[in-house]
């Protein structure tokens, strides 16, 4: 994916960036700061200036239905009719398979632990269910096994209402996506999550890439400092770095 001049007027400065199969890229930064705003665009949801090329071709060139079948994208928060059971919900990210799909999803569904809950309305699910339940369901939709042209999961802060063994099921999930030749795209708020997981960092402030490259590279004290108006450290213990915030 290319992104040229992209903007969104009073919520994102014109942002010219490439995206390379097989990275994990995290988006970070404060509230506001254009990362929702970004991910919404660069899933061909929200108008912008500019220019988005996925595969060579200007997001504006596919079909809904097209697109569907190339990129999957998480929503911070999605409504859905709440007596549908949660089976229903998933087989709505396979509509546009032709394969069996059977192994693919009850893998995904051992993952997030799903196994109990695909007879439950989603309706009468916990915040962290019905978001494992749609963490499955964009995971399905463009998994490289049952959907050849499934390339790139925008996921917007998709570790939100997950415990740690959920984090790490996802963290193992974008992982192997990225293996088989997928990108991924996520936003968040866990700086020593993105610092150990992201193969590149983007940092947005006011809706301004301010910098982007290695998490090495972009995470430094001084930068994250500024962006986020506290005083964050670096600090490094044997051969780890984590990060800890101090409050100005």
């Amino acid at each position: 994916m290319t992104l040229r001049q992209v903007s969104v007027q009073n919520r994102l400065m014109p942002l010219t960036a490439s995206v390379q199969q097989g990275e994990q890229i995290h988006l970070i930064g404060p509230n506001g700061s254009g990362k929702s705003t970004l991910l919404a665009c660069m899933a061909g949801i929200l108008p912008c200036s500019g220019e988005i090329a996925l595969q060579q071709k200007c997001l504006s060139q596919y079909s809904h239905s097209e697109l569907a079948r190339h990129r999957a994208w998480l929503s911070q928060q999605i409504s859905s009719i709440p007596i549908m059971p949660v089976f229903q919900y998933l087989q709505l990210h396979l509509m546009h398979h032709r394969v069996n799909c059977d192994d693919v999803l009850s893998e995904l569904c051992s993952y997030f632990k799903l196994g109990m809950l695909l007879e439950t309305p989603v309706g009468n699910l916990s915040g962290g269910e019905w978001q494992r339940v749609r963490l499955t369901g964009v995971f399905l939709q463009v998994w490289p096994s049952i959907n050849s042209k499934g390339k790139l999961l925008l996921l917007d802060e998709p570790a939100n209402n997950l415990d740690i063994t959920q984090v790490a099921a996802l963290d193992l999930l974008v992982k192997k996506f990225c293996a088989l030749g997928g990108t991924v795209i996520m936003s968040g708020h866990d700086l020593n999550h993105s610092y150990d997981k992201a193969d590149r960092i983007w940092l947005l402030a006011n809706g301004l890439l301010v910098a982007d490259g290695k998490p090495d590279e972009v995470m430094k004290e001084n930068t994250l400092s500024s962006v986020f108006a506290a005083d964050i450290k670096c600090v490094s213990e044997k051969r780890h770095k984590y990060w800890r915030v101090f409050l100005l």
